[in-house]
């Protein structure tokens, strides 16, 4: 029984050490062979296999594309951190990015010198007006005239044009809107470089390449970061035009009173709603009495012509009911 145990040990232990042998027989064999003879010829080439494995890379993109995105966005940045920053802990050194606009109501008693002089002073600060419009007819007519305009100026000079706007009236509201982009800002100027650095990079690999399929991998993946680069370089452009002008949509009103603006009793807001309630009235019956004078002529003719139609359909209906009548009285014609 003993020397069947021995005899069975020794098989086991033979069969392992030829195993072992085997494998280290491969591993050299496999480390001694050319790369040309261990490629199978259906692969990739060497070409396609660099842009494949920068592509995986450039996903990562690392904290230099981060830093001499900053640097050309106008600042100086020093490379730390993970490279995964979205630009929340942008160094204070870094110039902010923020975007301003407001809105405000200007009401005036000189609707003309107004208007004039709100685009006077845009046009002196270095900005333009946007858009705009005018509604209404004149300072007699029961509907005071309105203008509306869309304002860009200058960021450094949005301030004082705010504060500016109650020289030329009474101001009843103004608000100011501040939004602070700057992560956002580097971290898509940061993404933007790493694309033009794969691009780069690609353009390469291009030239390098032996088979028509990695040339149209390459292509297309070039066709997809231009279309990224584009997307990005749009984005930071509206970015920049939004926070080196600031927008200020502002309505001019024409008023025969100013909005009070200190607080009013109860019973001066009753005296004060009375009172706006019966030169509401006035100026309805008023300006229902111009518009009857102004459609006068067009009424009248209405008049006319549906005096006319109700004759002439009388008419019509008299000779039907004679009609039928002389028919009921003599059948035989029938």
């Amino acid at each position: 029984m003993k020397k069947k145990i021995v005899v069975i040990l020794s098989v086991v232990l033979s069969l392992v050490l030829l195993l072992s042998l085997a494998a280290c027989g491969t591993q050299k064999s496999a480390a001694g062979t050319p790369a040309s003879y261990r490629v199978n010829s259906s692969e990739p080439s060497e070409a396609f296999n660099g842009f494949a494995a920068y592509d995986m890379e450039a996903a990562e993109y690392d904290a230099a594309p981060m830093a001499a995105a900053k640097t050309a966005a106008g600042g100086t940045s020093q490379a730390s951190g993970s490279s995964r920053d979205s630009g929340e802990n942008t160094p204070e050194i870094d110039p902010e990015k923020i975007i301003y606009s407001g809105d405000a109501t200007l009401e005036t008693e000189r609707f003309e010198e107004t208007v004039e002089a709100v685009r006077k002073l845009i046009a002196e600060r270095g900005g333009f007006v946007e858009s705009s419009s005018l509604s209404g007819s004149n300072y007699y007519s029961a509907r005071l005239r309105t203008a509306s305009f869309t304002l860009r100026v200058p960021s450094g000079t949005f301030a004082e044009i705010m504060n500016t706007f109650s020289d030329y009236g009474n101001v009843p509201y103004s608000h100011t809107y501040t939004e602070n982009i700057s992560a956002r800002y580097y971290d898509t100027a940061a993404r933007l470089t790493a694309y033009e650095t794969q691009e780069q990079r690609l353009l390469e690999m291009m030239e390098q390449a032996e088979t028509v399929s990695d040339l149209i991998t390459i292509e297309d993946r070039l066709t997809e970061l231009r279309y990224e680069i584009e997307s990005l370089q749009s984005t930071l452009n509206r970015w920049d035009r939004q926070v080196s002008y600031s927008s200020i949509s502002l309505e001019i009103r024409e008023v025969r009173e100013y909005t009070p603006e200190v607080e009013q009793s109860f019973g001066e807001q009753l005296v004060r709603s009375l009172r706006q309630g019966w030169t509401n009235t006035v100026e309805f019956f008023k300006a229902a009495l111009l518009w009857l004078l102004e459609s006068l002529p067009v009424l009248v003719l209405l008049a006319v012509l549906i005096l006319i139609a109700r004759v002439l359909i009388r008419k019509w209906t008299k000779k039907r009911r004679e009609k039928k009548a002389k028919k009921a009285e003599n059948p035989a014609e029938k």
